[in-house]
Order: structure tokens, then C-alpha cells, then sequence
């Protein structure tokens, strides 16, 4: 797997996405160990074969490692760089690692250690799965207490010791695989920011909604149409009309009608699913959705869903505003054998005409 390395604002991008990341990670180590540790207190409470001694140093060093995790996270919050996680995935890490190989020299019966090992594998899976892009803090969480667990075991031989090593080397290995993808992830969605970037440079996105806009819709009208009639397979076009838009603007101004705009951009690109559904502005209060390998059925679904998603998000909006409710007009329009992109072009034109009346049920 190809390590992509990145450079400028790319490098700039990578490490805030990282900073998220860990930022994820350290929440989901807290969670994952305080559900671990309230399992072992559980059982420590019901045995019967529980020392009070050993009871009372399980929960000393529970009190210990939850007081030092609160003043860990306060100690974040009074900071306000993005770079705080590094050093607090670190502090975590060291943290929750120590409690858990202290807490196999401490439970020395049978019975306990076999619950603390599993527990302790359990921990650190979760914590490849929490520092995967960042290897000190991976190290840190792990190899403590592997070698505690290699001093507490009962018998140590040879054996054991080549499964624990194993066991530190594969979640070395998973981490790797893990920080190897997060990278293509991270780096496929800055190439498509950019990407977006480029077409909003060259007049392809609506500067208000962030969609594509009448012209990019039309090339992409052509390419759906050439690949339809190539496949064999139907094509269908949405047509949406919000109402009222322009009442909306005319009542609450410029600023009032973008904001809810975004609202709707945001609650039709929710409801579609595929990636090569495209969905565009085409006017003032007019979305178009080409849907390829999509039939007239099908595309009613879709209308439907959209429908949904616009009511649930914009209802409460127009009506605070407008005191009227919110109306979604649709149409379909279908690739039929003989059109071509300019007469399918016109026959939206006309459609979207049509429900855009006012007296079109």
C-alpha cells in the first residue's frame, strides 16, 4: 500500500483531520475503559473469593486514574490549540496503560488475572483502533501492558512470551493498515475539495448552495444521456420546485432566502444515496436530480424521500417566517428512445416551466 505523503496546505489538512481523529480516539478510550472497568468491579463486588485488601486497591486505583482523567480533560479545555491532542493522546495513553498493568500485579488470584488479561487484550484493541494515526501513542498504550502481563503470569515460558510479543506486533501491523487507509481517505477527500474547488473556479457550482448549477447539469444531462443509450438502461430526471422561495425572499430579504436555501441544498443532498446521482440548481427555486439506471417508479421513491427530508428541515423555517406552509412540487421527466440531450433539455424546460405556476396542482 502506496504511503502518500503530503505537502503545503495538504500537509496542513492531514494533520487537522489527525488532530480530529484523536480527539475521536482518546473519547472512545475513556468510554471503552470506564465500561471495562465497571465489568471488573462487578465481579470483584460478587465473588466470593475477593480479598478486602485487593478490593480496596482496585478501587484506590480506579479513584486515582478517574482524578488524574478529569484533571487530564480540564487541562485540555483551558487549551485552545488544535495541537493539545498530541500531548493528551500521550497522557491517555500512559495513563490507562499504567492502570491496567498495575491492576495485573495487583489481582494475583487465578481467577482474577484470567478476567484482567481478557479485559487487557479487549483494551488494547480499542486503543489501535484510537491511535492508529498517531504510533507513540499506540506504543505507549500497549507495550506497558503486555510486558505486566508477561511478569504476572503465572507460568512464563518460551511460549507465552512469543504470544505476547505476537500480539504487540499485530496490533503494530493493524495500526499500520488503519493509519495506511485513514491517509487515502483523508487524502481522496482533500483531492475532492479541490476538485471543487477547480469547477466552483470555472462557473460549474452555485456559489449560494455549494450544488452544481444549470451549466454543469447540462454537460452532465449529455454524459448521462450518451451512457443511457449506450447501457440500455432507463434515465430519469427529477424536477423539484419549492415553494414559496420567492415570497420568502421578497418577505425577508436576500440574506433570509440563502440561508434557507442552504437548508434545502443540505436536506436534498441527504436524501440521495448513490454516487452517481447528480443533483444541481438549475434556478431560483428549482432543483433538477439526473438519476441514472433509474425508471419513472423508481425516481418517484427518490421524490418521496426528498420530500421527507425537505419538510422535516425547512417546516418550522417557513412557517416561523411566513405563517404558510412549505409546498414541494416534482415531475419526472424520462429518457424516451428517441430524444436527445437538446430535445430532453427542452422537455425539462418545459416541465419545469409547468409546475413552477402557481395553479399547477
Amino acid at each position: 500500500m502506496q504511503n502518500i505523503a503530503f505537502t503545503g496546505k495538504g500537509k496542513v489538512y492531514f494533520e487537522e483531520q489527525q488532530q480530529q481523529q484523536l480527539e475521536k480516539g482518546i473519547r472512545l478510550l475513556v468510554g471503552a475503559s470506564a465500561f471495562l472497568v465497571f465489568l471488573m468491579a462487578v465481579e470483584l463486588m460478587t465473588s466470593d473469593y475477593s480479598l478486602y485488601v485487593t478490593k480496596f486497591y482496585f478501587f484506590m486505583l480506579v479513584v486515582m486514574t478517574l482524578l488524574s482523567s478529569v484533571v487530564f480533560w480540564w487541562l485540555a479545555g483551558k487549551a485552545y490549540s488544535h495541537e493539545k491532542w498530541k500531548p493528551l493522546s500521550l497522557l491517555f495513553a500512559g495513563l490507562f496503560s499504567i492502570f491496567w498493568a498495575v491492576l495485573s500485579l495487583v489481582l494475583d488470584h487465578p481467577s482474577h488475572l484470567q478476567t484482567v488479561f481478557l479485559y487487557g487484550e479487549i483494551y488494547i484493541l480499542v486503543s489501535v483502533v484510537a491511535f492508529f494515526g498517531y504510533r507513540p501513542a499506540l506504543l505507549l498504550a500497549a507495550t506497558p501492558i503486555v510486558c505486566s502481563f508477561l511478569i504476572a503470569s503465572p507460568s512464563l515460558t518460551p511460549t507465552l512470551t512469543f504470544a505476547y510479543a505476537s500480539k504487540l506486533l499485530l496490533a503494530l501491523g493493524i495500526s499500520e493498515y488503519l493509519n495506511h487507509s485513514f491517509r487515502d481517505v483523508v487524502f481522496l477527500h482533500l483531492d475532492s475539495r479541490n476538485l471543487k474547488h477547480q469547477l466552483k473556479s470555472v462557473g460549474l457550482i452555485d456559489p449560494v448552495t455549494h450544488l452544481h448549477n444549470n451549466k454543469h447539469f447540462n454537460i452532465e444531462l449529455d454524459r448521462e444521456v450518451m451512457s443511457s443509450r449506450r447501457s440500455k438502461l432507463p434515465l430519469s430526471v427529477l424536477i423539484i420546485n419549492i415553494q414559496p422561495i420567492r415570497l420568502y425572499t421578497f418577505t425577508c430579504g436576500h440574506e433570509a432566502c440563502e440561508d434557507l436555501l442552504r437548508i434545502v441544498s443540505k436536506a436534498l443532498e441527504h436524501g440521495v444515496y448513490r454516487p452517481r446521482d447528480f443533483i444541481a440548481r438549475i434556478s431560483v427555486d428549482e432543483f433538477a436530480l439526473i438519476l441514472p439506471e433509474t425508471d419513472e417508479e423508481g425516481a418517484a421513491i427518490v421524490a418521496k424521500r426528498l420530500e421527507s427530508n425537505i419538510h422535516r428541515s425547512c417546516d418550522l423555517w417557513i412557517e416561523r417566517d411566513l405563517n404558510e406552509a412549505l409546498l414541494m412540487k416534482s415531475a419526472i421527466v424520462k429518457l424516451m428512445p428517441n430524444m436527445t440531450t437538446k430535445t430532453m433539455l427542452k422537455r425539462i424546460k418545459r416541465v419545469a416551466a409547468k409546475i413552477n405556476s402557481y395553479d399547477t396542482e
